[in-house]
């Protein structure tokens, strides 16, 4: 405890106004704020010193960190990506790694879609003779639909799911990679091998975890994999598809577009191969940050926190739920 008895919460990263006005109701909590994204590593540790709970959007919380807070219950993630967190510290010690689920489902579902119509549609290029008044750019269009076309999800998590259903609206026909998923809805087709679906797919989409399976995913031999002009997605993390590989396939003309959403290293630096690369579209981290998205995973992360002093955290809401034994 603090002093006077409370409980201690040391907040990294802005979260939504109405997720903080849901702490204001809690005066047994103490609440620190860090409110830059990129804050000093000195005011992190000020703020985190002794604190029972972390809710964090991307600060890096690793070992030495976590050894400041001897009586910590409990890490909040604002969205469902840990890996700016020491998950293995926290299991080890039996402790939670909670993320907020549900919170940013819809937005990168979306997100990916986004990039599928921008790069299926040619948007990029005929905006660009548009400006400049050369209505050349119909002779050599190059757009297409997506109705039709074959689509594979590796990774049917929540996202993946999500992403599957709007493409079905859009007549896609969608297969999906997931070794840990059995059970599929009418409409999506199980492949039981990574390199069978890439070898069928018109557009691949990524939705896993960077895990040291997962990174990377997609290298060179994945790409040669596909067919050419396959359309690659990317809105899951950095590093799972290898950059100058995807890079190398966009210039040579095998891969169609490239949607980015994750970089390797964030920000992205002025020499990586793909901010040069063609028939890109590219967005700087940012599928999950709609207003929507963002209310919702700061009052997900939050009540996190508030369920575990309560004794009530869900366990669906537990990334290290499986090292934990729940």
């Amino acid at each position: 405890m603090t002093d006077g008895g409370k409980m201690r919460l040391t907040v990294l990263g802005a979260h939504h106004p109405d997720a903080m006005a849901m702490l204001a109701t809690r005066p047994e909590i103490d609440v620190r704020v860090v409110e830059a994204a990129l804050a000093p590593r000195a005011e992190i540790e000020a703020a985190v010193a002794g604190a029972h709970a972390i809710a964090v959007r991307t600060a890096t919380v690793d070992a030495p960190l976590l050894e400041m807070c001897p009586d910590l219950k409990i890490i909040s993630r604002h969205g469902v990506g840990c890996d700016n967190v020491d998950v293995s510290w926290m299991s080890q010690r039996g402790l939670p790694v909670a993320i907020s689920v549900g919170g940013n489902d819809r937005s990168v579902a979306e997100h990916a879609l986004g990039m599928m119509l921008g790069l299926a549609k040619d948007f990029e290029r005929q905006t660009a003779f548009t400006r400049l008044a050369d209505w050349s750019v119909r002779e050599t269009h190059m757009a297409f639909d997506l109705q039709g076309k074959t689509l594979l999800i590796l990774g049917y998590g929540r996202i993946g799911s999500r992403t599957a259903n709007l493409a079905l609206a859009f007549g896609m026909d969608v297969l999906a990679y997931d070794p840990y998923v059995d059970d599929y809805p009418a409409g999506v087709t199980r492949v039981a091998d990574m390199a069978d679906g890439l070898a069928r797919a018109d557009v691949v989409t990524i939705h896993v975890p960077k895990y040291r399976e997962t990174t990377p995913l997609i290298g060179k031999a994945e790409i040669a994999a596909m067919p050419p002009g396959t359309i690659l997605i990317n809105c899951a993390r950095g590093g799972i598809a290898d950059e100058a590989a995807v890079a190398k396939a966009l210039q040579d003309g095998h891969l169609a577009g490239y949607g980015c959403d994750v970089f390797a290293e964030e920000p992205a630096t002025p020499d990586n191969p793909i901010l040069s690369a063609p028939n890109t579209i590219l967005t700087p981290h940012s599928a999950a940050m709609t207003p929507q998205g963002m209310r919702r995973m700061g009052m997900i992360g939050l009540q996190n926190v508030l369920d575990c002093f309560d004794g009530c955290l869900k366990p669906e809401m537990i990334f290290n739920r499986k090292e934990l034994g729940l």
